[in-house]
């Protein structure tokens, strides 16, 4: 067996060319040099850690593993020497989007118990997890770390977060004060924590944000997270005018910063309609309950589908995997196949696969993560409740024919309203300026449309409206359709989950279904011009 030693001379000075190498993004150079560590020190641990991240650049995450487990044999019996490389093992297939392999790293017996991990090695496993959509875990493991260094402010965000993600608001919103305490600069820490309860009269943080925003010099990342909260807060006292030109100033600086261009999105979803026909599904050779595991619940952005998974995960049988973008990997890795190179944006590269793509490959993978996911959770069938998954709703409908395809729809300027006044956090740029909203929102709709018309038994319509106003009836529809059955008390049992979520629906997840948030545009209707003005140009009725 190899056992661990230190580096020869050459091994060291090839350890030297590597890492600068890769440092300054020559690859190839790079994985050539790490090839001569190994060779010449193969007990060598660090050599073959870097080797494996050298490996990750080039996206060989399989090979890049290999490394990692010849070096957790280099320490048989020295746990604390394996800790940390199977943290690395664990952040590799998160990199490659196998959520299931790294949970199980993450959840592995030498990262057990937490009592014996440092700090720095609980945070790292505490973000692990939170990608892995293990909140409650996380919390633990951030709650450990706090008791280690109680006044670091990335701890005490991390454990603000984690308590956000559990709907332990009260917790949060104190975690949140202490770091702006120490940090007043962590713009983030001021909007989540004006998300996490309405504020109110008595109780808020208004004169607090105009403090911050009257500095001079402000980084544009600091504008746009205090301008989004003090538009939250504004908009919950019901001054609406104050709310929206906060709104206004956020998005327009957020919008700057953001190299987009509708075009590009609207040209590739009408490519994708011209692509698929009945013939595309007809031609395929997959057994029809193949995915019958898989339920997809997708959308527009904010449009409930966090209440609707809640609904879905309380009947006992479910379990949700949060928004994973594991579909889309496979197939631009599978597209990838076909050109020799992942170049060009996902879902070109996809399209110009064309039939060369392997789709009953990507099918396979799929399920084979999702389903490791789900026995994981003791579970039979999975969630994925990715919103963007409407894009690849024909790679679906072939791969998966047991899967159930559940559809979010919710009022157009409800939707684009909720979207548009929504930080995130790199996800959807089109949401920041009302016309781009608009012509994208019009898209995804005539899209919808296409596959109605593609597949139309496959789309499990449900409007948010009837989930929030009549969810007995919305919810036993749902459930027949999704074939799972009913039980009354899941009425009461979804908002009482001790699961987590770290959606932008955190802080509501937690109570029972309301009806405050329909029609809220009307608050705006004035400003909200533009945008209304747009998707009657696109022909989209609304109230």
């Amino acid at each position: 067996m190899q056992t661990a030693v230190e580096p020869n001379s050459e091994a060291k000075q090839a350890y030297i060319r590597a890492r600068q190498y890769f440092r300054s993004g020559n690859l190839s150079a790079a994985q050539s040099a790490a090839e001569e560590v190994i060779h010449h020190s193969p007990g060598f641990a660090s050599g073959r850690r870097l080797y494996a991240d050298i490996l990750m650049g080039c996206n060989q995450f399989a090979t890049a593993r290999d490394q990692l487990d010849s070096a957790l044999k280099l320490f048989p019996d020295q746990v604390d020497r394996r800790r940390p490389i199977l943290l690395h093992k664990a952040t590799s297939f998160v990199r490659e989007g196998d959520l299931a392999g790294a949970l199980g790293v993450a959840t592995s017996a030498d990262l057990k118990p937490v009592e014996a991990l440092d700090a720095a090695m609980l945070s790292q496993l505490g973000y692990l997890l939170t990608l892995c959509e293990s909140h409650e875990t996380a919390l633990q493991v951030f709650e450990h770390a706090l008791t280690k260094q109680p006044d670091d402010p990335l701890f005490l965000f991390n454990c603000a977060a984690a308590n956000r993600a559990m709907g332990n608001l009260e917790r949060a919103e104190q975690l949140y004060d202490r770091v702006l305490a120490l940090n007043p600069q962590d713009w983030e820490a001021y909007k989540n924590r004006s998300d996490l309860r309405k504020q109110n009269v008595q109780r808020n943080h208004i004169p607090e944000l105009q403090q911050q925003l009257v500095q001079c010099d402000l980084p544009e990342v600091a504008r746009v997270q205090l301008q989004f909260a003090l538009a939250k807060e504004y908009e919950d006292l019901g001054q609406y005018a104050d709310s929206f030109a906060a709104l206004q100033q956020g998005c327009e600086v957020r919008r700057k910063s953001i190299d987009y261009q509708i075009d590009r999105d609207l040209s590739v979803m009408s490519d994708i309609a011209d692509s698929f026909t009945p013939g595309f599904l007809t031609a395929s050779d997959i057994p029809s309950d193949f995915g019958k595991e898989i339920i997809f619940v997708l959308g527009m952005p904010r449009t409930g589908s966090t209440l609707l998974d809640r609904v879905l995960c309380a009947s006992g049988d479910v379990v949700s995997a949060g928004e994973p973008d594991t579909f889309a990997r496979l197939l631009v890795r599978e597209a990838a196949k076909v050109h020799g190179s992942e170049s060009g944006s996902d879902r070109n590269i996809i399209l110009q696969a064309g039939n060369a793509l392997d789709v009953n490959a990507v099918g396979d993978a799929y399920v084979q993560q999702l389903r490791a996911r789900a026995n994981f959770a003791g579970a039979d069938r999975i969630i994925d409740k990715n919103p963007m998954n409407f894009l690849y709703l024909g790679w679906i409908a072939r791969a998966l024919p047991g899967a159930k395809i559940v559809h979010l729809c919710r009022s157009p300027m409800d939707t684009c309203y909720a979207v548009y006044k929504t930080l995130f956090k790199t996800a959807y740029p089109f949401s920041y300026s009302q016309s781009e909203m608009a012509q994208y929102y019009g898209a995804y709709h005539r899209l919808m449309q296409h596959w109605r018309a593609v597949f139309a038994d496959r789309v499990i319509d449900v409007d948010y409206e009837s989930l929030v106003t009549d969810l007995p009836n919305a919810g036993l529809e749902l459930y027949r359709r999704c074939e799972l059955p009913w039980d009354d008390a899941i009425l009461t049992r979804y908002f009482k989950s001790d699961k987590g979520t770290a959606t932008a629906s955190a802080a509501q997840v937690h109570q029972p279904v309301y009806q405050t948030s329909l029609k809220k545009w009307r608050n705006f209707a004035e400003q909200l011009q533009p945008m209304q003005d747009t998707l009657t140009q696109s022909g989209i009725d609304f109230d």
